[in-house]
């Protein structure tokens, strides 16, 4: 038996208005906290410490179909049970859109391998929030304002920005999602964590229906280069930064690029190409491209709902809004799926949002067209040739294969990757692992003749397949001469048609000595290393207990060395820039 409960929430910050939502989800169970079989918000004393009771769980009874929260009349945004519930809700609703039939279309489990997450709204004082795997959690802080308050002192709550609240929980899913992600050393990987957390800051804010409205009427019903739309976390990036100047934390529109003559991408780090090895200004690459991609999307939307309907551009933007918002999560999320695990690059992520997209949307191709022009005017690429992916193809070595024994069982996969090493690029010696086999179904919208046509539901076979392999350190570094990164494949198969949808194979799998884009992936690991043993960032041996925070873990044995936790330092908030008064890069 399921749970029906309405949950309130912020749909942006205090700083931007004090709007109210309700969300509506179906939970296996409910307690006070609140707490479902997913999620688990705690509460504790700022004072001693203690664990406080959670905000009351009032139960649907006789008419009252739906379940609440015992929250006051008026609510007081911050106080801690509304800073509980809105905290939930956001943390929800955001795992809730990564799950629904046309993103993922099946379950996200956790990296950690609990089944809950557990949510803290007020951890303690900090300009800061982050996710943790080592501990489960989601972690938000609080700090005093720097502006004046007429009123008297104030504090900024992370749990009440719905940017944070979503970008944070989006770290927590992805990982679920792609866990090797969390120890690369390669900065786009990391990167990726960081642009896809921003992008479903986005994604989420745009769920709202009150949110769409305000936004396209501040902004004449245009998407490209508004403030509105693309500036995240404007009460954190306000009231942190030193200068005064800044208005956000992060901005989707931008044009930091890899172009390494472009001297504006080291605006904060002037040292050794330090874009390219720092995750928080490497994502803005990403995301920049990627939003140019919605914006794009659109546009092209809103004249063509203009030209249909026979009314201006202006009164067609809040349906194309809508429309754009959802393909956007289709490409952004559904990917995901796609991504080989290991260490990725931007151009990974770029395939398999390539792959994905054909497969919905095979007649309209402007997010494909949009997303390719990006990557080679940033930079990402070199030409629009490194983003070609193989989709829609009959795989000879599946003729025969059962499927459903494939998923079932870890030998019978073992050994079908034994047999058929060149599809999935696996070379001659490497000793590989076979990841646990993942079926979903995912609700595609076709479109036919430039317009919308059915709903089509396809059934997908996942298939991962990883192996380790070595490379030498810098020598003038007082580190192991070797270190040992892990790479992958993924097989995406229409479980019905036997049809290959995808096969990407990482950059990163590929030789440095034939490949250019592999041997650049070699140098960012590098300089993230530099950047690492600089910061005295890098600690040797087993996690202490006490000495997690965003220290990377180094393993060795003899003369070779493996990374691990480096998805540690992906704090909102950079503290070792906060030491360097460098202001926030969060």
């Amino acid at each position: 038996m399921t749970v029906k409960l309405r949950v309130p929430y912020l749909v942006q910050d205090p700083r931007l208005g004090a709007d109210l939502e309700e969300r509506t989800f179906q939970e296996d169970f409910c307690l006070d906290g609140p707490v479902t079989r997913r999620l688990a918000v705690l509460q504790f004393d700022d004072a001693t410490g203690a664990l406080r009771p959670g905000v009351r769980f009032v139960a649907p009874t006789g008419r009252h179909r739906t379940g609440r929260f015992a929250l006051p009349g008026r609510v007081d945004p911050t106080g801690d049970d509304f800073l509980a519930v809105n905290a939930f809700a956001v943390v929800r609703e955001t795992l809730e859109m990564y799950q629904e039939p046309d993103a993922l279309g099946r379950e996200v489990e956790w990296a950690f391998g609990a089944p809950q997450l557990l949510v803290l709204p007020r951890a303690g004082e900090w300009a800061n929030a982050f996710y943790q795997r080592e501990s489960h959690s989601l972690q938000f802080f609080h700090f005093p304002a720097r502006s004046v308050d007429p009123g008297g002192p104030r504090t900024v709550f992370t749990a009440l920005s719905q940017d944070i609240l979503a970008h944070e929980a989006a770290h927590a899913i992805l990982d679920g999602i792609a866990p090797d992600l969390y120890h690369c050393l390669t900065p786009q990987a990391l990167a990726l964590h960081e642009a896809v957390a921003d992008l479903t800051a986005l994604l989420v804010a745009v769920r709202s229906r009150k949110l769409r409205t305000r936004l396209l009427r501040l902004t004449g019903g245009e998407v490209a280069g508004q403030q509105a739309f693309t500036q995240l976390a404007e009460q954190f990036g306000f009231e942190r930064d030193r200068t005064g100047r800044s208005r956000h934390l992060r901005s989707l529109w931008n044009e930091r690029n890899l172009d390494p003559s472009d001297e504006s991408l080291d605006e904060l780090h002037r040292r050794n190409q330090a874009t390219r090895g720092e995750p928080h200004l490497l994502s803005e690459v990403l995301s920049g491209a990627l939003y140019r991609v919605f914006a794009r999307l659109h546009d092209e939307y809103r004249a063509e709902r203009a030209a249909e309907e026979g009314i201006s551009e202006h009164s067609a933007s809040g349906f194309a809004l809508f429309v754009a918002s959802q393909h956007f999560k289709r490409l952004v999320l559904r990917s995901l799926d796609y991504l080989p695990p290991g260490e990725v690059s931007f151009a990974d992520y770029g395939r398999a949002i390539l792959a994905s997209d054909q497969a919905s949307y095979p007649v309209q191709s402007t997010g494909r067209d949009a997303l390719v022009e990006e990557f080679v005017r940033r930079h990402v690429v070199a030409g629009a040739a490194e983003l070609e992916v193989r989709t829609g193809f009959e795989a000879p070595e599946l003729a025969g294969v059962d499927l459903e024994t494939l998923v079932a069982s870890d030998w019978v996969a073992y050994d079908f990757v034994e047999r058929h090493r060149e599809l999935f690029g696996v070379p001659d010696g490497a000793r590989f692992r076979v990841r646990p086999r993942r079926v979903a179904t995912k609700r595609y919208y076709v479109r036919r003749d430039g317009r919308q046509g059915g709903l089509a539901d396809v059934k997908e076979l996942l298939f991962k397949v990883s192996w380790d392999c070595t490379e030498p350190n810098p020598r003038d570094l007082p580190l192991a001469r070797l270190r040992q990164i892990t790479v992958g494949s993924t097989l995406a198969v229409d479980w019905k048609t036997r049809r290959v949808r995808a096969l990407l194979i990482a950059d990163a799998a590929r030789s440095p000595a034939s490949s250019p884009a592999a041997a650049r992936l070699v140098e960012d690991r590098d300089l993230m290393l530099r950047r690492l043993v600089a910061e005295e960032r890098l600690r040797f041996g087993p996690d202490s207990g006490d000495d997690l925070g965003d220290a990377v873990r180094v393993e060795t044995s003899d003369d070779l060395m493996r990374v691990r936790g480096a998805g540690r330092m992906l704090h909102l908030a950079d503290q070792w820039s906060d030491d360097e008064e460098e202001g926030a890069d969060g």
